[in-house]
This record gives C-alpha cells, sequence and structure tokens, in this order.
C-alpha cells in the first residue's frame, strides 16, 4: 500500500509504502484444538499534521497525539486460541502478544514496545419455543427466545505508555478531529497547547473498550495495560412469516445489552467499577416498518450518556424514510431530532435528503438535499448542503458504477440499483 497526502489541511499519514500481511482462524499445524490468528505490518509512514487556517481567528490546537514524526514502524500481533466445548458452555482460552518498533514517538526518540494479554471468552447458548403464540395483529407464528451470554475477561501489560506515541493510524474522520481541535477550548476552556481530559480522549477511550484485543484493530498504537471483564447477553425473539406452505423464519424483536467491569478501576476507568455499557434494540413490527432505539453509558463524573429512539420503513427498490430522536449528556448537552430519506421518483431519478434539529439553542444542525440521475452504467449525484453547525454550504457530486455491489450512492428502500438489464430492459 502506498499513500500520499493530497490536502494539508487534513492531518493524514503518507505510507512511502507499507505492507500488511493477516492470518485469521488457520488451524496450528493443522490442530484444529489451536486456532492462529496474525497481523504483521512494515512501513516508513510520514505523520503530517494540519496546516493551521489562514484565518487567524480560527481555533486551531493540534491534538494530543498529533506530531510531525516519520520513520519506519515494524510490527507484529499473534493470538492463539484454544476452544473448549465444557458441556452447554463454549469457552476459548486466549494468548496474545505485540511486538512493534517505531522508528520516532511523540518526541522524535526510537521506541520498541512489548505488548502481553492473557484471557478467556466463553458463550452459554439457551433457547425455548412455543409455537401456540399466535397474533394476528403482530404478525407474528410461534415465537422462539433465543439467548447467548457472554462474557471476554483478560488480563494485559504493555511495556510503554499510550502516550508516548503518534497515532500513525488515526481513529476518528477528519471532521470529527476538526471538531475534537475545538473540543479543549470551547467545552473546557482549556487555552492552546492544552489537552482535554484523559476520560474525553478518544485514545483511552478506544483503550477501555478492548482496541487492542484484536489482532485486526485498525491501529497499533493503541495498546497499553489494562484489565476489565466485558459481559453481556444477545437475545432474539423469532417467528414465521410469509404464505403458508412458504414461511421464512425473520427476527421479530432483538435486544443486545453489554457492559464492562474493571477491576483496577482508578487505573483503567477514572475510578467507576462500572462503564461502556451499551444496548442495542430493534423491533421489526412488520415486513416494512422497524422501531430501533440504542444508547451508551458510562458512569464516571461527566461521562457520555446517549440514548436514541426511530422509527423507519421501507419499500426495497422504492424509498425508505427514517425519523429519530436523540438526546446526549456528558461534557455537552443535546437532543437532536434526525429525518432522512431516499425515494426513486421514475426510472431515471432518484432523490434523497438529510435534517438535523437541536431542540436547544444550537437549532437547525444540517440540511442536505440531492439529485441522483440513474444513467445507464453509472449512478450520477448532485446535491447542495447546508451545515449550520459550521457555517458552511458545500456542493457534492458523485459518480458510482451500477455494477457496484451494496453501493452507498443511492439504495433506496435499502436496496442497490441493480445493472442494466439485469432484472428487465431498460
Amino acid at each position: 500500500i502506498t499513500e500520499v497526502q493530497i490536502n494539508d489541511f487534513f492531518t493524514e499519514t503518507s505510507w512511502l509504502p507499507r505492507y500488511d500481511q493477516f492470518t485469521l482462524g488457520q488451524p496450528l499445524f493443522n490442530d484444529q484444538r489451536f486456532i492462529h490468528f496474525g497481523h504483521t505490518t512494515i512501513g516508513y509512514g510520514q505523520l503530517n499534521v494540519a496546516e493551521p487556517p489562514l484565518d487567524p481567528d480560527e481555533i486551531f490546537d493540534p491534538l494530543a497525539w498529533e506530531a510531525d514524526v516519520e520513520g519506519a514502524r515494524i510490527g507484529t500481533r499473534q493470538e492463539l486460541d484454544f476452544p473448549q466445548q465444557l458441556g452447554p458452555v463454549k469457552v476459548v482460552p486466549y494468548v496474545l502478544g505485540d511486538v512493534t518498533y517505531w522508528q520516532e514517538d511523540l518526541n522524535g526518540d526510537d521506541l520498541l514496545r512489548a505488548y502481553g494479554q492473557l484471557g478467556v471468552r466463553a458463550t452459554l447458548p439457551i433457547w425455548k419455543s412455543d409455537p401456540t403464540i399466535q397474533s394476528v395483529l403482530w404478525n407474528v407464528n410461534g415465537l422462539a427466545h433465543k439467548v447467548y451470554f457472554d462474557v471476554d475477561a483478560f488480563y494485559a501489560d504493555s511495556s510503554q505508555d499510550l502516550d508516548q506515541l503518534a497515532l500513525y493510524d488515526n481513529l476518528d474522520d477528519n471532521a470529527q478531529e476538526a471538531f475534537r481541535r475545538r473540543f479543549a477550548f470551547n467545552t473546557f476552556e482549556i487555552l492552546p497547547g492544552g489537552n482535554v481530559p484523559l476520560m474525553f480522549d478518544e485514545r483511552f477511550y478506544a483503550l477501555r473498550n478492548g482496541f487492542q484485543s484484536d489482532v485486526t484493530a485498525p491501529s497499533l498504537e493503541i495498546a497499553d495495560d489494562l484489565s476489565i471483564v466485558r459481559f453481556g447477553v444477545r437475545q432474539r425473539w423469532q417467528t414465521k412469516r410469509g404464505i403458508p406452505g412458504n414461511q421464512r423464519i425473520i427476527d421479530w424483536v432483538t435486544l443486545d445489552v453489554y457492559t464492562s467491569l474493571f477491576p483496577d478501576a482508578a487505573r483503567d476507568n477514572f475510578g467507576s467499577d462500572f462503564g461502556q455499557l451499551d444496548y442495542d434494540f430493534e423491533w421489526f413490527v412488520g415486513d416494512r416498518v422497524s422501531l430501533i432505539s440504542d444508547g451508551f453509558f458510562d458512569f464516571f463524573s461527566q461521562g457520555l450518556r446517549t440514548a436514541s429512539i426511530g422509527a423507519q420503513t421501507n419499500r426495497p427498490g422504492l424509498g425508505d424514510v427514517y425519523l429519530g430522536f436523540r438526546t446526549i449528556e456528558g461534557p455537552i448537552s443535546s437532543n437532536i431530532v434526525t429525518a432522512s430519506g431516499n425515494y426513486r421518483m421514475s426510472e431515471k431519478w432518484g432523490v434523497r435528503g438529510l435534517s438535523q434539529v437541536d431542540l436547544g439553542q444550537a437549532g437547525t444542525i444540517v440540511n442536505a438535499l440531492s439529485l441522483v440521475y440513474i444513467g445507464e452504467s453509472f449512478l450520477w449525484q448532485f446535491g447542495v448542503n447546508a451545515d449550520f453547525s459550521r457555517d458552511v454550504v458545500g456542493f457534492q457530486f458523485g459518480l458510482e458504477p451500477r455494477f457496484v455491489q451494496n453501493g452507498k450512492l443511492f439504495r433506496p428502500g435499502r436496496t442497490s440499483i441493480p445493472p442494466a438489464s439485469s432484472l428487465y430492459l431498460e
């Protein structure tokens, strides 16, 4: 892989070049009792910090991990699993190790880090079904309740501290990084040169989330001492829908809930024993209408607490609409209403739109509207968006081949526009 910074107003890493090799789920020496995962990377990276804006009144304060550093980065992260079936419980003890070298850290010095992790994952599935549960109103024909209890506990130790490293692989996109540069001053009134409290630093959020326990993690820099027990429950209520004799099994309601226990809470979770509780709920009321909700909660002072509720409806190939509400509490507070939709107006034209409104002082956040032309071989997008949060008006132009599966440019009813003549003559 070779990457070069194009826009100097974004922080980007130029790789000149970089090589990555992955091994995923391979039996070790053809022995199914030992499963191997691995990621090895070799590259020469040049981290280019964004240039300050020309407007002297514009706030620009580099983030704690941003520095103009460059050099070789060579590392390998390997995991070995030992899956066991203990009655109904699947238990997977595992060991993970990482050795990585940076030619330049944040201070411009070379750094070698050794990281080790010892843990165990376990899953217990249970289920019950009752075919006598029937409801014409809710379109239920029998009900099966399937539950999975999950646990992932590990202890990790690192020879170097996370805050010594620049992020050669960024965690956030450019828009979020632009917001974070204003975060310290606008929210905490910290003067330029200072940093946000560590509890709101994206590096330590990723660390507490167990980012480093994945060999395919997109940033090798995220690793440090950590003890954590992550446990949760995944639930599925399933029923049958369709015409008699040709019914299919579908998820009627899903609910996933997870949280983390930190044995060394003072070191790892800012004094709170529990944290990072999240849930994800979906109720497929019918084949075209769904109610959805999700949330995330940290329990230390000013920790993020957010929850949302919304409804969406769709007709595959024709259009979809979403209307939702999200509340956010923590270092910032906001209550946001979001409306979005896609609609195929004819065989050749479609439209998509988005609007977000803060019910507080911010008012309208963003409005966007795009027109999509469905050509014989390509989708063409022409749009305009007004970002009131940054006082910016922009224009969009997009081009996407129709043969691309699961394209992102225009998906009415959450289905891609198929290639010409794949379903009928045009």
